[in-house]
């Protein structure tokens, strides 16, 4: 009698590039988030309100955390990944008049929120008949 390994689930594979594709984006995020904090691009980190730059360290560490997390497929890189996003996204919707807006980031976190979800849904299922 021979064992035969299971057939690997290309919806489980598309999540896990997916997360690869995902590191590597928060990756870009974060460090641009730090070359302004460094004064890469002169002058516009001094020229920030108090609040902006909190907020602006905060997801400098927390992007590069989530993509840290996200490369290495732990859980609480995920969790931070989703965090970092819905911040993004409340940061320039919720409080326009503070951080004013940023489209381009909201449409690509909400993009990346959503495509992330379906992914994550699918590649969890389990067939009907499987016990």
């Amino acid at each position: 009698m021979t064992t035969v390994a299971p057939e690997p689930d290309r919806y489980r594979f598309a999540l896990t590039y997916y997360e690869i594709a995902l590191a590597v984006a928060m990756m870009g995020l974060g460090l641009w988030r730090w070359a302004i904090i460094v004064g890469l691009f002169a002058g516009a980190f001094d020229a920030m309100s108090a609040s902006v730059k909190v907020a602006t360290m905060f997801l400098a560490v927390a992007d590069l955390v989530a993509a840290a997390g996200l490369w290495m497929r732990v859980g609480w890189g995920r969790v931070i990944f989703v965090a970092a996003a819905i911040a993004e996204i409340a940061l320039h919707t919720a409080f326009v008049a503070t951080y004013g807006t940023s489209w381009l980031l909201v449409g690509f976190h909400v993009a990346m929120l959503a495509v992330y979800a379906v992914l994550a849904v699918v590649a969890r299922r389990r067939p009907a008949n499987s016990a």
